[in-house]
């Protein structure tokens, strides 16, 4: 099955996106309206059509008392019972209206509980045959929970003009809460800062042992979507040593795969240091600058660069030589890549000259056609040739010169995020870790719907149809697994928005069903009409509105 998805991956890019999308959306609208079916059927409801999508039929078929169809649009569905508009009841047996209250509200309630139901199974399963990062990072963004080892939520880089430092958050704080929330996921973090572009955020954190509160207020970074929360920092994590050249400097001092880099040259470690070509492109950010320091940091003294490294539960000093390398990784259909350049070369002269990091993009923008790269692959000496592309970075800042991108790495050393070893599941174990997993997304939706209740965040923010397409295209880069957990994830959402207590959702007519069991009798058929009409009115308000912003996202995603 990955064999076949990979392959639709590598082909078929653009229509696998709009076509994976649009099944999984429709297949989960699917196993909704089948829920109410089954359970209709059950209760003895005759059920007249039933629909995946909404509009002109395209395509459908009568069996017995029940047209089943294919409409033309396809973000929706129904199943249409006899009886079920207040204006067509007559009160036949056969009805919707004239089945008891418990059956009423039995038919109702299966569409949401097989799509929560369904998210139970996906989650399960993705658990059960085998987490990977990306599945898993997905999970516990949605979840506000990590996977594996519960460890403590760190600062990493704080701007030094940006609203965390201006709030007193500092490098190596212990996040402990964020507006009485604990913080257990930097995910928490982001999504707090996100939806509040005008109101103040009360941190908590621990900073050498001791409690402190700290108050922080986000600038508002004005997006199509409206202003979105930004603080200028970055979650902290370890740095680890993944890799080292034979025969290198850090090779020959002793370091050794696994060894946890501590400090530079006395400076504290507090995120992976990264040297790519984006630190030296005109539109660095403010991190990028951070690592810039750290570069000239690292120059100050090529031949004496000192370590702090812990390993295991020793720590030691390490001083070791300078000596740069640049690393070359490559865009998929680029011309570097139609060039020969692969990921891993190593990049040695330009022109005939010595690469320098630090002015390669600016080369590459500058430079006459064609340009002479040579570069060792497995210890042989090879040259290439780069020509064809005329945009340069002055009219496009964003722009990757011929889909060639690098990072310079020191001394053989490759360095990247520590990370605990993903927990492994079997089959019961990982179904019963999917009931805790859609569980925590059911309560973290919640939440979230509260803050839209409350005015504290925009549904500007909410994403329709087109949005879950766009965000479906998006995890599904990852790999199965992630478009398995998204799916799963919009599947408790769709039960979840459906429980809510609006006339035209499952959660309305849930609660009519609860007044008619309280006062005896079904509310006047009149009044019946009137909501039926005014919810059918605002939703549908609402779902332009919803998908207007979806669009101008995605029309605004193309453009740039």
């Amino acid at each position: 099955m990955e064999f076949f998805f990979d392959l639709m991956n590598s082909f078929l890019p653009h229509f696998k996106t709009v076509f994976l999308a649009i099944v999984a959306l429709g297949f989960l609208i699917f196993i909704h309206e089948f829920g109410h079916f089954w359970a209709a059927k059950r209760c003895g409801i005759k059920v007249n059509t039933f629909s995946i999508g909404f509009g002109p039929k395209i395509v459908g078929i009568q069996r017995d008392e029940t047209e089943y169809k294919i409409s033309l649009l396809p973000f929706g569905g129904y199943v249409q019972m006899e009886g079920e508009n207040p204006s067509e009841q007559t009160g036949a047996a056969g009805e919707f209206a004239s089945a008891s209250v418990g059956s009423r509200a039995f038919v109702i309630a299966a569409g949401p509980a097989v799509n929560l139901l369904f998210g139970v199974l996906v989650y399960g399963a993705v658990f059960a045959t085998g987490l990977d990062r990306k599945a898993a990072d997905l999970i516990s963004g949605f979840t506000g929970m990590p996977l594996g080892e519960k460890e403590a939520v760190q600062m990493g880089a704080v701007a030094d003009n940006g609203p965390g430092a201006a709030g007193g958050l500092m490098p190596g704080d212990i996040l402990v809460s964020v507006n009485g929330d604990p913080i257990r996921h930097w995910s928490t973090v982001q999504r707090e800062v996100i939806i509040s572009a005008n109101k103040t955020l009360k941190f908590v954190v621990d900073r050498d042992g001791e409690r402190q509160t700290l108050f922080v207020k986000p600038n508002a970074i004005s997006t199509v979507r409206g202003d979105l929360g930004e603080i200028r920092v970055r979650s902290g994590d370890e740095t680890v040593v993944n890799h080292i050249r034979k025969g290198s400097p850090a090779a020959e001092a002793g370091l050794q795969v696994g060894d946890v880099i501590e400090s530079i040259n006395g400076e504290r470690l507090y995120n992976v240091p990264y040297f790519g070509y984006g630190v030296w492109h005109p539109t660095a950010n403010w991190i990028d600058e951070k690592y810039k320091a750290l570069y000239n940091n690292i120059n100050q003294n090529r031949e004496a660069l000192v370590l702090g490294i812990r390993r295991a539960d020793e720590t030691r000093t390490l001083v070791i030589p300078v000596e740069w390398r640049v690393i070359a990784s490559v865009q998929e259909g680029s011309i570097a890549e139609d060039a020969g350049i692969q990921n891993g070369d190593v990049l040695l002269t330009f022109n005939w000259g010595t690469i320098n990091e630090t002015t390669l993009h600016s080369q590459l923008t500058a430079a006459n056609q064609p340009i002479e790269i040579g570069l060792m692959r497995e210890g042989n000496l090879e040259q290439v040739t780069l020509s064809g592309e005329t945009e340069s970075s002055e009219t496009d800042p964003e722009h990757i010169m011929f889909g060639l991108m690098w990072q310079a790495s020191f001394s053989g050393i490759q360095l990247d995020r520590k990370t605990a070893p993903l927990p492994e599941y079997n089959l019961f174990t990982g179904f019963g870790k999917g009931v805790e997993a859609t569980w925590l997304t059911f309560t973290a939706i919640g939440n979230t719907l509260q803050k839209l209740a409350g005015g504290d965040m925009s549904p500007k923010l909410l994403a329709g149809p087109i949005g879950i397409v766009h965000l479906t295209s998006e995890s599904s880069r990852h790999g199965l697994s992630s478009v398995l957990v998204f799916i799963g994830f919009i599947s408790i959402n769709l039960a979840i928005v459906n429980l809510l207590p609006i006339p035209i959702a499952d959660g309305g007519q849930l609660l009519f069903c609860a007044v008619e069991k309280i006062r005896g009798k079904p509310m006047p058929r009149k009044a019946q009409e009137i909501v039926h009409q005014v919810s059918v009115v605002l939703l549908i308000g609402f779902f332009l509105y919803v998908t207007w912003f979806d669009g101008i996202s995605v029309i605004h995603g193309i453009r740039n």
